[in-house]
């Protein structure tokens, strides 16, 4: 399954310029059968885009098995976006679903850390993140 918003002009904070196009919000969702899923996400996760985010990320957790939430292409994070991710552990941990975040950027790893995400298990790399929850 692919989702994908097009680009749109930014109004969030941290942008360069009000009018700076962004990138193009993506989510592709990988079913590996029982055993794993892997939801890529790229572009910015905002108010536009959460709830693409947490109807596919929700699908996943219900299909079962190991979820892998792959965040290495996301260029921005709302306050939402924080929230729906909080969202998305705790429905995953409700389901005894394991999870493994992957967050390559920097930014976006201050951001986890900071907000007291303590139950992310974050990975530099996807393979990383199969290895220890598959």
């Amino acid at each position: 399954m692919r989702i994908q918003k097009p680009p749109r002009l930014s109004r969030a904070f941290g942008r360069s310029s009000p009018s700076a196009l962004c990138e193009p919000f993506v989510v592709t969702t990988v079913f590996e059968g029982a055993r794993s899923t892997v939801v890529t996400v790229a572009g910015d996760i905002d108010l536009a885009t959460v709830g693409i985010l947490v109807e596919c990320g929700e699908t996943a957790i219900r299909a079962g098995g190991v979820l892998v939430l792959d965040l290495g292409q996301v260029t921005f994070c709302s306050g939402v976006g924080l929230r729906a991710l909080h969202r998305l552990q705790g429905a995953a941990e409700e389901a005894a679903v394991p999870v493994a975040w992957v967050v390559r950027t920097p930014r976006l790893w201050r951001l986890l850390r900071g907000a007291g995400a303590t139950g992310f298990a974050c990975y530099r790399d996807r393979a990383d993140a199969l290895a220890a929850v598959g």
